[in-house]
């Protein structure tokens, strides 16, 4: 049973007391390498160094003098000094730094120059020693000193720099030395190595490659396979293992086959009586794979049929978006569909979803397309419009005609009236234009949610703002209130009913005057994101508390401490019905004391997009 633990030990001993030789060979090499470096450095270099630095203060000494005959009076003794110094202190380290044979008798020499160079410097630089005297000294005594130090300094270098390439050449020779004796020994490593692969494979591969073979028909499914136990070694014990996982996978299998069975085949019958049609479509072959009995009548969604071959095409977009995004997808020009089933009109909201298959999760095993029946839904807002519609027609005939009478009244055509009936008749007019704008806001309310009121024009956005602040310039003279206009120029087009949008803006600038205090400024912008247009109304008045903003755009709200004749709610709802027809979004932010901005979104206008006509409103 132990036989193949012990032949590996075998092989890992083996290795291991290899590395331990390859260490140690290596240690004693890189140490020896490193003292011969260390001579280079610690014994030469500091020799090298003090030369150069002697030589290099000798010279300042030199350049010194000739600068005090040249008349320069900043060259005093106190300079000579500590040159002086400074150089008595470079040659005593380097007497304390003898490494080399013949270094410390150029070095004493140099000691002894030294001194006498020294001596007559301070001779030289004495007070009160005549110039012409000065310069005789200097080229009988201190010039040929210095020369003759420079000289010694430089034998002393060049004796240093000899020995610096001696211990060179000696750490190449360790180098190249330890470099063979390292080819040599890996060359070692790689025969025993090569030795104990042939032996390993001869002992292990053979056994294991069979094992490997029958383990693989298991991986494919092959549970009714009995894998030979005849070794009692590791290899024998892993047979005699596999053996009894197949035993109790071939068990678990079959529970789980029969389990799966009663799952699917209940699921498949709960699924067909759902009422809202539901279909999963696989993602390879595009074929329904699981449908509701409603999916089926209404859109002939049978499994097995594939999805390209029922030629509705707006079903067929969604299934390629989700494939292609691995999102959520809905309708992008509309919410809902209309569909003709035995000769009725029906709408459906339809919502394609994604099923991973696991991992990763890029990968779709299905699709999931859901068809929410609104047709009542729908069918009781186009009543309510109709109604709408409607009441606010046969409304406004009777309120023309009350208010014709109400102005021939005024005109006192038909006779004098009084102070008290004229402020009746005025209070008349005033209710009556009220009411005439509620029908007018509840029939803009009525239309503003469909398409097919709108004429669509290209228009510029600089254009837009620019016209919407002429029609409020008289307003803001009178209240003295700047409006100012924030857009790029060379901004795209958008594709909008000019006469919605103008609504639009001037809805919310008009709320922006009644809440901007005398003084204050209003800004209009545009700036272009992505694929949408984003326009702005920014105002610096009073602001508005959370409460308010949230319920803005509710129909018939108005907020707190406003006019009576500033209108019954509708207008900003009107405003939101319009732009989310044109398929954008409208937002508010706004804080007390820091005014408001609302902000409203619309959809660049596309160069493949044809553009739309229906009849304007």
């Amino acid at each position: 049973m132990l036989d193949i633990k012990r032949k590996f030990l075998v092989s890992l001993l083996g290795l291991l007391a290899l590395i331990f030789v390859i260490g140690a060979v290596m240690i004693v090499q890189v140490r020896k390498l490193g003292n011969s470096i260390d001579v280079i450095l610690r014994e030469n270099y500091q020799s090298v160094i003090l030369c150069q630095r002697f030589s290099e203060t000798l010279e300042k000494i030199n350049e010194g003098f000739l600068r005090r005959f040249a008349g320069d009076s900043a060259v005093t003794s106190a300079f000579f000094d500590g040159q002086l110094a400074n150089l008595n202190k470079i040659w005593k380290a380097e007497l304390n730094n003898i490494t080399v044979a013949g270094e410390r008798e150029l070095a004493d020499r140099t000691a002894a120059l030294l001194v006498n160079y020294s001596d007559s410097i301070r001779k030289v630089s004495a007070p009160g020693l005549a110039p012409a005297e000065c310069q005789k000294l200097y080229g009988t005594e201190i010039y040929p000193l210095a020369v003759q130090l420079r000289q010694l300094s430089g034998e002393v270098l060049e004796l240093n720099q000899k020995n610096m390439i001696a211990a060179n050449n000696h750490a190449r020779e360790e180098a190249a030395r330890f470099y063979n004796r390292v080819l040599l020994i890996l060359f070692g490593c790689a025969v025993f190595a090569v030795l104990q692969m042939l032996l390993l494979r001869h002992w292990i591969e053979k056994p294991i490659r069979k094992l490997t073979e029958l383990t693989t028909e298991i991986a494919g499914g092959n549970l009714d396979i009995v894998l030979e136990t005849n070794s009692n070694d590791e290899i024998g014990q892993l047979s005699r293992a596999f053996n009894s996982m197949t035993t109790a996978l071939r068990e678990t299998r079959r529970s789980e086959r029969m389990r799966l069975e009663r799952s699917e085949r209940t699921n498949q019958d709960v699924f067909k009586e759902l009422p809202t049609p539901i279909a999963v479509i696989d993602a390879r072959s595009g074929k329904v794979e699981i449908t509701t009995q409603s999916a089926d009548r209404c859109f002939g969604l049978k499994a097995g049929v594939k999805l390209s071959d029922l030629r509705i095409a707006w079903l067929s977009e969604l299934y390629s978006h989700v494939l292609q995004t691995g999102l959520v997808s809905t309708p992008q020009d509309r919410k809902e569909v209309q569909f003709f089933i035995e000769n009725r009109e029906y709408f459906f909201q339809p919502v394609a979803l994604p099923i991973p298959a696991g991992a990763p999760p890029e990968q779709l095993s299905g699709v999931a397309i859901i068809l929410k029946d609104v047709t009542l839904a729908h069918e009781q807002q186009e009543l309510k419009r109709s109604v709408l519609a409607t009441v606010s027609h046969q409304l406004k005939t009777p309120l023309t005609s009350l208010q014709m009478s109400i102005y021939l009244l005024l005109e006192e055509k038909i006779g004098k009236l009084s102070a008290e009936q004229l402020d009746l008749v005025m209070s008349m007019r005033e209710d009556s234009e009220r009411l005439t704008a509620i029908i007018d806001d509840l029939l803009d309310l009525n239309r503003a949610s469909s398409q097919k009121h709108f004429k669509l024009e290209p228009r510029r956005p600089e254009i837009l703002l620019q016209d919407a602040k002429e029609r409020f310039r008289s307003v803001c003279l009178d209240k003295d209130i700047k409006m100012e206009i924030e857009a790029a120029p060379g901004l795209p087009e958008v594709t909008v009913p000019v006469n919605r949008i103008n609504y639009v803006f001037d809805n919310l600038i008009d709320n922006a005057v009644r809440f901007t205090p005398a003084g204050g400024t209003i800004t209009l912008k545009a700036e272009a994101r992505g694929n949408l247009m984003r326009f702005a109304v920014q105002d610096t008045g009073s602001g508005m508390p959370e409460e308010v903003r949230s319920h803005l755009f509710e129909q018939f709200y108005r907020a707190p401490g406003q006019e009576a004749s500033s209108g019954v709610g509708l207008g900003l709802s009107i405003v939101k019905e319009i732009i989310t027809a044109l398929g954008g979004t409208v937002e508010v932010e706004s804080s007390e004391g820091n005014g408001s901005t609302f902000h409203f979104t619309l959809p660049l206008k596309q160069d493949n997009q044809p553009e739309r006509s229906s009849v304007v409103w």
